[in-house]
Protein backbone atom coordinates (compact mmCIF):
# COMPACT_ATOMS: atom_id res chain seq x y z
CA UNK A 1 0.00 0.00 0.00
CA UNK A 2 2.96 2.22 0.98
CA UNK A 3 4.42 1.88 -2.33
CA UNK A 4 1.61 2.42 -4.16
CA UNK A 5 0.97 5.24 -2.31
CA UNK A 6 4.40 6.56 -3.41
CA UNK A 7 3.79 5.50 -6.90
CA UNK A 8 0.52 7.48 -7.15
CA UNK A 9 1.71 11.04 -5.22
CA UNK A 10 4.90 10.95 -7.64
CA UNK A 11 3.31 10.51 -10.77
CA UNK A 12 0.62 12.94 -9.66
CA UNK A 13 3.08 15.45 -8.91
CA UNK A 14 5.37 14.81 -11.09
CA UNK A 15 3.54 15.38 -14.26
CA UNK A 16 1.34 18.35 -12.92
CA UNK A 17 4.68 20.30 -12.12
CA UNK A 18 6.23 19.15 -15.14
CA UNK A 19 2.99 20.63 -17.77
CA UNK A 20 3.22 23.64 -15.06
CA UNK A 21 6.82 24.68 -15.84
CA UNK A 22 6.82 23.41 -19.42
CA UNK A 23 3.98 25.89 -19.29
CA UNK A 24 5.44 28.81 -18.42
CA UNK A 25 8.74 27.89 -20.77
CA UNK A 26 11.30 26.81 -17.31
CA UNK A 27 12.23 23.70 -19.34
CA UNK A 28 15.07 23.46 -16.89
CA UNK A 29 12.66 22.85 -14.02
CA UNK A 30 10.44 20.24 -15.71
CA UNK A 31 13.85 17.83 -16.10
CA UNK A 32 13.55 17.22 -12.32
CA UNK A 33 10.09 16.41 -12.26
CA UNK A 34 10.19 14.18 -14.72
CA UNK A 35 12.50 12.26 -12.85
CA UNK A 36 9.99 12.68 -10.21
CA UNK A 37 7.28 11.19 -12.37
CA UNK A 38 9.69 8.55 -13.28
CA UNK A 39 10.04 7.38 -9.97
CA UNK A 40 6.51 7.03 -9.63
CA UNK A 41 6.07 4.29 -12.61
CA UNK A 42 9.15 2.66 -10.82
CA UNK A 43 7.35 2.42 -7.25
CA UNK A 44 3.92 1.55 -9.24
CA UNK A 45 5.34 -1.43 -11.19
CA UNK A 46 7.88 -2.84 -8.07
CA UNK A 47 4.93 -2.10 -5.65
CA UNK A 48 3.47 -5.94 -7.54
CA UNK A 49 6.88 -7.31 -5.92
CA UNK A 50 6.75 -5.47 -2.54
CA UNK A 51 9.98 -6.82 -1.64
CA UNK A 52 12.87 -5.07 0.21
CA UNK A 53 14.65 -4.05 -2.71
CA UNK A 54 12.25 -2.71 -4.13
CA UNK A 55 11.01 -0.32 -0.98
CA UNK A 56 14.97 0.54 -0.88
CA UNK A 57 15.39 1.35 -4.33
CA UNK A 58 12.30 3.59 -3.92
CA UNK A 59 12.78 5.45 -0.73
CA UNK A 60 15.84 6.05 -2.14
CA UNK A 61 14.41 7.19 -5.77
CA UNK A 62 12.54 9.84 -3.70
CA UNK A 63 14.92 11.41 -1.46
CA UNK A 64 17.01 11.77 -4.09
CA UNK A 65 14.70 13.89 -6.11
CA UNK A 66 12.75 15.72 -2.94
CA UNK A 67 16.12 17.11 -1.88
CA UNK A 68 16.93 18.31 -5.54
CA UNK A 69 13.50 19.90 -5.49
CA UNK A 70 14.41 21.14 -2.24
CA UNK A 71 17.28 22.96 -2.84
CA UNK A 72 15.60 24.76 -6.07
CA UNK A 73 13.00 25.52 -3.66
CA UNK A 74 15.11 27.64 -1.54
CA UNK A 75 12.72 30.41 0.14
CA UNK A 76 12.45 33.51 -1.29
CA UNK A 77 11.08 37.01 -0.72
CA UNK A 78 7.83 35.63 1.38
CA UNK A 79 7.49 32.84 0.02
CA UNK A 80 8.96 30.21 2.30
CA UNK A 81 10.61 26.80 1.36
CA UNK A 82 8.11 23.78 0.78
CA UNK A 83 9.10 20.73 -0.93
CA UNK A 84 11.38 19.50 2.37
CA UNK A 85 8.25 18.71 3.60
CA UNK A 86 7.39 15.52 1.69
CA UNK A 87 10.85 14.19 3.69
CA UNK A 88 8.58 13.53 6.63
CA UNK A 89 6.05 10.99 5.11
CA UNK A 90 8.70 9.71 3.29
CA UNK A 91 10.20 9.01 6.66
CA UNK A 92 7.16 7.76 8.28
CA UNK A 93 6.56 4.96 5.43
CA UNK A 94 10.28 3.60 5.38
CA UNK A 95 10.08 3.59 9.33
CA UNK A 96 6.66 1.72 9.26
CA UNK A 97 7.31 -0.59 5.71
CA UNK A 98 10.05 -1.96 6.21
CA UNK A 99 10.49 -5.70 8.29
CA UNK A 100 11.65 -4.76 12.37
CA UNK A 101 15.13 -6.79 11.66
CA UNK A 102 16.17 -4.38 8.35
CA UNK A 103 17.72 -1.77 10.70
CA UNK A 104 18.52 0.20 7.79
CA UNK A 105 15.54 0.64 6.22
CA UNK A 106 13.59 1.29 9.68
CA UNK A 107 15.77 3.49 11.44
CA UNK A 108 19.21 4.70 9.33
CA UNK A 109 16.87 5.90 6.33
CA UNK A 110 14.06 7.72 8.17
CA UNK A 111 16.71 9.38 10.29
CA UNK A 112 18.52 10.77 7.10
CA UNK A 113 15.38 11.92 6.07
CA UNK A 114 14.44 14.07 8.96
CA UNK A 115 18.30 15.17 9.41
CA UNK A 116 17.83 16.18 5.38
CA UNK A 117 14.31 17.99 6.75
CA UNK A 118 16.23 19.94 9.65
CA UNK A 119 19.09 20.92 7.47
CA UNK A 120 16.64 22.32 4.81
CA UNK A 121 14.27 24.02 7.13
CA UNK A 122 17.15 25.70 8.53
CA UNK A 123 18.53 27.02 5.69
CA UNK A 124 21.50 25.18 6.03
CA UNK A 125 21.91 23.59 2.16
CA UNK A 126 20.49 27.40 0.90
CA UNK A 127 24.54 27.93 -0.16
CA UNK A 128 23.90 25.19 -2.19
CA UNK A 129 20.60 26.23 -3.98
CA UNK A 130 20.95 27.00 -7.76
CA UNK A 131 19.76 30.61 -8.84
CA UNK A 132 16.96 28.90 -11.05
CA UNK A 133 14.20 29.45 -8.77
CA UNK A 134 10.61 29.22 -9.92
CA UNK A 135 8.64 32.19 -10.97
CA UNK A 136 7.40 33.78 -8.33
CA UNK A 137 3.41 33.62 -9.03
CA UNK A 138 4.21 29.60 -9.11
CA UNK A 139 5.96 29.64 -5.73
CA UNK A 140 3.12 31.62 -3.86
CA UNK A 141 0.46 28.68 -4.42
CA UNK A 142 2.94 25.94 -4.75
CA UNK A 143 3.97 26.88 -1.47
CA UNK A 144 0.49 26.02 0.26
CA UNK A 145 0.41 23.20 -2.12
CA UNK A 146 2.95 21.00 -1.14
CA UNK A 147 2.27 21.87 2.18
CA UNK A 148 -1.11 20.62 1.97
CA UNK A 149 -0.16 17.27 0.01
CA UNK A 150 2.83 16.47 2.26
CA UNK A 151 0.35 16.61 5.21
CA UNK A 152 -2.09 14.65 3.65
CA UNK A 153 0.43 12.17 2.63
CA UNK A 154 1.70 11.67 6.12
CA UNK A 155 -2.10 11.62 7.41
CA UNK A 156 -2.37 8.88 5.02
CA UNK A 157 0.71 6.87 5.98
CA UNK A 158 -0.10 6.79 9.60
CA UNK A 159 -3.86 5.81 9.17
CA UNK A 160 -2.35 2.46 6.43
CA UNK A 161 -0.14 1.86 9.91
CA UNK A 162 -2.90 1.82 12.21
CA UNK A 163 -5.05 -0.33 9.87
CA UNK A 164 -1.84 -2.96 9.65
CA UNK A 165 -1.13 -2.61 13.41
CA UNK A 166 -5.01 -3.38 14.35
CA UNK A 167 -4.78 -6.64 11.74
CA UNK A 168 -1.40 -7.38 13.23
CA UNK A 169 -2.81 -7.45 16.92
CA UNK A 170 -5.70 -9.06 15.90
CA UNK A 171 -3.92 -11.55 14.19
CA UNK A 172 -1.41 -11.91 16.92
CA UNK A 173 -4.14 -12.12 19.62
CA UNK A 174 -6.03 -15.54 17.27
CA UNK A 175 -2.63 -17.00 16.86
CA UNK A 176 -2.23 -17.00 20.66
CA UNK A 177 -5.17 -18.99 21.33
CA UNK A 178 -4.30 -21.10 17.73
CA UNK A 179 -2.70 -24.27 20.15
CA UNK A 180 -5.64 -24.48 23.05
CA UNK A 181 -7.95 -24.45 20.08
CA UNK A 182 -6.47 -27.06 17.58
CA UNK A 183 -6.25 -24.93 15.41
CA UNK A 184 -2.67 -25.83 13.92
CA UNK A 185 -2.29 -28.54 11.80
CA UNK A 186 0.92 -30.26 10.01
CA UNK A 187 0.96 -31.19 6.62
CA UNK A 188 3.67 -33.54 5.79
CA UNK A 189 5.66 -33.29 2.31
CA UNK A 190 7.65 -36.86 1.63
CA UNK A 191 11.32 -37.46 1.18
CA UNK A 192 12.33 -39.61 -1.50
CA UNK A 193 15.65 -41.55 -2.86
CA UNK A 194 16.58 -41.09 -6.56
CA UNK A 195 15.66 -45.35 -6.52
CA UNK A 196 12.17 -43.35 -5.85
CA UNK A 197 11.85 -44.98 -2.13
CA UNK A 198 9.99 -43.24 0.30
CA UNK A 199 12.83 -42.25 3.67
CA UNK A 200 10.13 -40.27 5.24
CA UNK A 201 8.86 -36.76 5.01
CA UNK A 202 9.14 -33.43 6.48
CA UNK A 203 6.20 -32.02 9.07
CA UNK A 204 4.93 -28.42 7.92
CA UNK A 205 2.62 -26.13 9.56
CA UNK A 206 -0.47 -24.94 8.66
CA UNK A 207 -2.93 -23.02 10.66
CA UNK A 208 -6.85 -23.52 10.17
CA UNK A 209 -7.76 -19.73 10.85
CA UNK A 210 -11.20 -19.18 12.45
CA UNK A 211 -12.13 -18.05 9.59
CA UNK A 212 -12.02 -21.22 7.81
CA UNK A 213 -8.96 -21.11 5.68
CA UNK A 214 -5.96 -22.56 5.19
CA UNK A 215 -2.89 -20.35 6.20
CA UNK A 216 -0.03 -21.58 4.96
CA UNK A 217 3.53 -20.03 7.20
CA UNK A 218 4.03 -17.11 5.32
CA UNK A 219 0.82 -15.88 6.32
CA UNK A 220 1.78 -16.04 9.92
CA UNK A 221 5.34 -17.63 10.86
CA UNK A 222 7.15 -13.95 10.95
CA UNK A 223 4.52 -12.72 13.87
CA UNK A 224 4.78 -15.87 15.39
CA UNK A 225 8.52 -14.99 15.95
CA UNK A 226 8.20 -11.88 17.09
CA UNK A 227 5.79 -12.41 19.42
CA UNK A 228 7.88 -15.57 20.86
CA UNK A 229 4.57 -17.58 19.54
CA UNK A 230 6.40 -19.55 17.83
CA UNK A 231 8.03 -21.64 20.49
CA UNK A 232 4.48 -22.97 21.70
CA UNK A 233 3.92 -23.58 17.90
CA UNK A 234 6.95 -25.52 17.43
CA UNK A 235 6.20 -27.88 20.31
CA UNK A 236 2.46 -28.45 19.47
CA UNK A 237 4.55 -29.63 15.75
CA UNK A 238 7.02 -31.69 17.33
CA UNK A 239 3.81 -33.28 19.19
CA UNK A 240 2.20 -34.59 15.87
CA UNK A 241 4.88 -35.45 14.35
CA UNK A 242 5.64 -37.62 17.26
CA UNK A 243 2.39 -39.04 17.48
CA UNK A 244 2.68 -39.76 13.91
CA UNK A 245 5.78 -41.67 14.29
CA UNK A 246 4.25 -43.64 16.68
CA UNK A 247 1.40 -44.29 14.78
CA UNK A 248 3.94 -45.64 12.41
CA UNK A 249 6.24 -47.62 14.50
CA UNK A 250 2.98 -50.04 15.09
CA UNK A 251 3.08 -50.67 10.91
CA UNK A 252 6.05 -52.95 9.69
CA UNK A 253 6.31 -51.35 6.77
CA UNK A 254 6.35 -47.84 7.91
CA UNK A 255 8.35 -48.11 11.13
CA UNK A 256 11.30 -47.10 9.54
CA UNK A 257 10.30 -43.64 8.27
CA UNK A 258 11.72 -40.76 9.35
CA UNK A 259 9.89 -37.23 10.31
CA UNK A 260 11.77 -33.88 9.35
CA UNK A 261 10.57 -30.92 12.16
CA UNK A 262 11.83 -27.52 11.87
CA UNK A 263 13.50 -25.75 14.81
CA UNK A 264 13.11 -22.03 14.52
CA UNK A 265 15.72 -19.85 15.97
CA UNK A 266 14.02 -18.06 18.62
CA UNK A 267 13.29 -21.95 19.71
CA UNK A 268 16.71 -22.62 19.98
CA UNK A 269 17.50 -19.50 22.22
CA UNK A 270 14.36 -20.69 24.58
CA UNK A 271 16.69 -22.57 27.46
CA UNK A 272 13.45 -24.69 27.95
CA UNK A 273 14.20 -26.40 24.62
CA UNK A 274 15.76 -29.09 25.11
CA UNK A 275 13.31 -30.78 28.08
CA UNK A 276 10.17 -29.64 26.32
CA UNK A 277 11.42 -31.74 23.47
CA UNK A 278 12.83 -34.28 25.82
CA UNK A 279 9.28 -34.41 27.19
CA UNK A 280 7.10 -34.62 24.09
CA UNK A 281 9.78 -37.55 22.49
CA UNK A 282 9.31 -39.71 26.08
CA UNK A 283 5.48 -39.02 26.36
CA UNK A 284 5.11 -40.68 22.53
CA UNK A 285 7.48 -43.39 23.27
CA UNK A 286 9.38 -43.00 20.19
CA UNK A 287 12.31 -43.66 18.88
CA UNK A 288 14.26 -40.43 18.87
CA UNK A 289 16.65 -41.30 15.93
CA UNK A 290 13.10 -41.55 14.10
CA UNK A 291 13.44 -37.71 14.13
CA UNK A 292 15.43 -35.38 12.25
CA UNK A 293 15.35 -31.27 13.34
CA UNK A 294 16.00 -29.04 10.64
CA UNK A 295 17.06 -25.15 11.46
CA UNK A 296 18.20 -22.50 9.30
CA UNK A 297 21.56 -20.82 9.02
CA UNK A 298 19.96 -17.67 10.54
CA UNK A 299 20.18 -19.23 13.56
CA UNK A 300 23.67 -19.16 13.75
CA UNK A 301 23.79 -15.90 13.63
CA UNK A 302 23.60 -14.94 17.18
CA UNK A 303 24.84 -16.86 20.44
CA UNK A 304 26.38 -19.80 18.64
CA UNK A 305 27.70 -21.59 21.86
CA UNK A 306 23.96 -21.85 23.33
CA UNK A 307 22.20 -23.05 20.23
CA UNK A 308 25.73 -25.42 19.38
CA UNK A 309 25.30 -26.63 23.04
CA UNK A 310 21.51 -27.54 23.11
CA UNK A 311 22.00 -29.16 19.34
CA UNK A 312 24.79 -31.56 20.80
CA UNK A 313 22.38 -32.82 23.44
CA UNK A 314 19.71 -33.22 21.31
CA UNK A 315 21.26 -35.19 19.07
CA UNK A 316 22.66 -37.11 21.98
CA UNK A 317 19.64 -38.77 22.83
CA UNK A 318 20.03 -40.33 19.25
CA UNK A 319 17.72 -37.81 17.06
CA UNK A 320 19.85 -35.93 13.72
CA UNK A 321 20.24 -32.41 12.60
CA UNK A 322 19.35 -30.56 9.11
CA UNK A 323 20.89 -27.36 8.08
CA UNK A 324 18.00 -26.19 5.85
CA UNK A 325 18.79 -23.41 3.02
CA UNK A 326 21.94 -23.91 2.87
CA UNK A 327 24.37 -21.07 1.07
CA UNK A 328 21.26 -18.50 1.90
CA UNK A 329 22.78 -17.67 5.29
CA UNK A 330 25.47 -17.06 7.87
CA UNK A 331 27.32 -20.52 7.96
CA UNK A 332 31.08 -20.52 7.29
CA UNK A 333 32.40 -24.16 6.28
CA UNK A 334 34.27 -23.49 9.97
CA UNK A 335 30.86 -23.37 11.44
CA UNK A 336 29.52 -26.27 10.02
CA UNK A 337 32.43 -28.86 10.64
CA UNK A 338 31.21 -27.93 14.68
CA UNK A 339 27.52 -28.63 14.30
CA UNK A 340 25.85 -32.02 14.53
CA UNK A 341 24.86 -31.73 11.20
CA UNK A 342 24.36 -34.42 9.18
CA UNK A 343 22.01 -33.26 6.40
CA UNK A 344 22.62 -30.37 4.39
CA UNK A 345 18.97 -29.45 2.49
CA UNK A 346 19.75 -27.00 -0.82
CA UNK A 347 17.53 -24.23 -1.30
CA UNK A 348 15.31 -24.31 -4.29
CA UNK A 349 16.52 -20.87 -5.48
CA UNK A 350 19.87 -22.88 -5.94
CA UNK A 351 18.41 -25.53 -8.04
CA UNK A 352 16.23 -22.87 -10.34
CA UNK A 353 19.33 -21.07 -10.97
CA UNK A 354 20.87 -23.89 -12.37
CA UNK A 355 18.89 -25.33 -14.90
CA UNK A 356 19.33 -21.63 -15.96
CA UNK A 357 22.89 -20.10 -15.28
CA UNK A 358 26.10 -22.50 -16.11
CA UNK A 359 28.16 -20.98 -12.95
CA UNK A 360 25.53 -21.40 -11.40
CA UNK A 361 24.99 -25.64 -12.06
CA UNK A 362 28.90 -25.28 -10.88
CA UNK A 363 27.90 -23.90 -7.53
CA UNK A 364 25.29 -26.39 -6.96
CA UNK A 365 27.46 -29.34 -8.01
CA UNK A 366 30.11 -27.68 -5.29
CA UNK A 367 27.66 -27.57 -2.41
CA UNK A 368 26.99 -31.23 -3.30
CA UNK A 369 30.87 -31.69 -3.37
CA UNK A 370 31.42 -30.17 0.00
CA UNK A 371 28.47 -32.49 1.65
CA UNK A 372 29.95 -35.70 0.62
CA UNK A 373 33.43 -34.37 1.38
CA UNK A 374 32.23 -33.84 4.95
CA UNK A 375 29.96 -36.87 5.53
CA UNK A 376 26.76 -35.26 5.17
CA UNK A 377 24.06 -35.92 3.32
CA UNK A 378 22.95 -34.02 0.47
CA UNK A 379 18.69 -33.40 -0.05
CA UNK A 380 17.48 -30.40 -2.58
CA UNK A 381 14.53 -28.99 -2.17
CA UNK A 382 11.69 -27.86 -4.42
CA UNK A 383 12.06 -30.38 -7.07
CA UNK A 384 9.63 -30.20 -9.47
CA UNK A 385 10.47 -31.77 -13.01
CA UNK A 386 12.23 -34.80 -13.82
CA UNK A 387 14.93 -32.24 -16.06
CA UNK A 388 15.81 -31.16 -12.15
CA UNK A 389 15.95 -34.26 -10.79
CA UNK A 390 18.31 -35.62 -13.43
CA UNK A 391 20.28 -32.13 -13.37
CA UNK A 392 20.56 -33.33 -9.56
CA UNK A 393 21.46 -36.77 -10.10
CA UNK A 394 24.22 -36.14 -12.64
CA UNK A 395 25.63 -33.48 -9.92
CA UNK A 396 25.86 -36.43 -7.27
CA UNK A 397 22.82 -35.50 -4.98
CA UNK A 398 20.33 -38.69 -4.46
CA UNK A 399 17.77 -37.23 -1.64
CA UNK A 400 14.71 -35.47 -3.28
CA UNK A 401 11.77 -33.17 -1.64
CA UNK A 402 9.31 -31.23 -3.71
CA UNK A 403 6.04 -31.49 -6.08
CA UNK A 404 7.81 -33.59 -8.20
CA UNK A 405 6.98 -36.87 -5.85
CA UNK A 406 4.27 -35.16 -3.96
CA UNK A 407 2.92 -31.90 -2.66
CA UNK A 408 2.38 -31.44 1.06
CA UNK A 409 -0.69 -33.46 2.49
CA UNK A 410 -2.63 -34.07 5.95
CA UNK A 411 -1.48 -37.43 7.75
CA UNK A 412 -4.50 -39.21 7.02
CA UNK A 413 -3.82 -38.67 2.94
CA UNK A 414 -0.16 -39.46 3.74
CA UNK A 415 -0.87 -43.04 4.91
CA UNK A 416 -3.05 -43.61 2.14
CA UNK A 417 -0.34 -42.22 -0.02
CA UNK A 418 2.70 -44.56 0.99
CA UNK A 419 0.37 -47.60 0.37
CA UNK A 420 0.97 -47.11 -2.76
CA UNK A 421 4.53 -46.29 -2.67
CA UNK A 422 7.77 -47.98 -1.72
CA UNK A 423 8.99 -47.59 1.61
CA UNK A 424 12.37 -48.21 2.85
CA UNK A 425 12.45 -51.10 4.61
CA UNK A 426 14.95 -50.50 7.51
CA UNK A 427 16.66 -47.88 9.62
CA UNK A 428 20.25 -48.35 8.16
CA UNK A 429 19.37 -48.08 5.04
CA UNK A 430 17.48 -43.99 5.23
CA UNK A 431 20.52 -41.25 4.38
Amino acid sequence: MILKLAGVACIGLGLAWTLCYLYFGRYELSVVFIGLTGVGVLARHRSKRSDSSSLLVVAHGVFVVVCAISLIDAPIAWVPRSAHLFLLPLAAGAAFTFERHERYGTLIFPLICIAAFVAFAMGALDPLAPAISPPLEVRAWGAKLNTTTSMLLLAVVFAIYRIDSGKRLRLERELGRAVRNGEIEVYFQPQVRDSGIVTGAEALVRWRHPSGKLLSPDAFIDLAEESTLICEIGLEVLRQACETLSHWSANPRTQALRLAVNISPVQLQDPSLVSSVSRIIREAGIDPSLLEFELTETALATDTSAVLERMEVLASSGASWALDDFGTGYSSLATLRTLPVRKLKIDRQFLIEATRQERAQQLLGKIIEISHVMGMCALAEGVETTDQRELLTRLGCDHFQGYLFAQPMPREELNKWLGHQPITATLSAVG
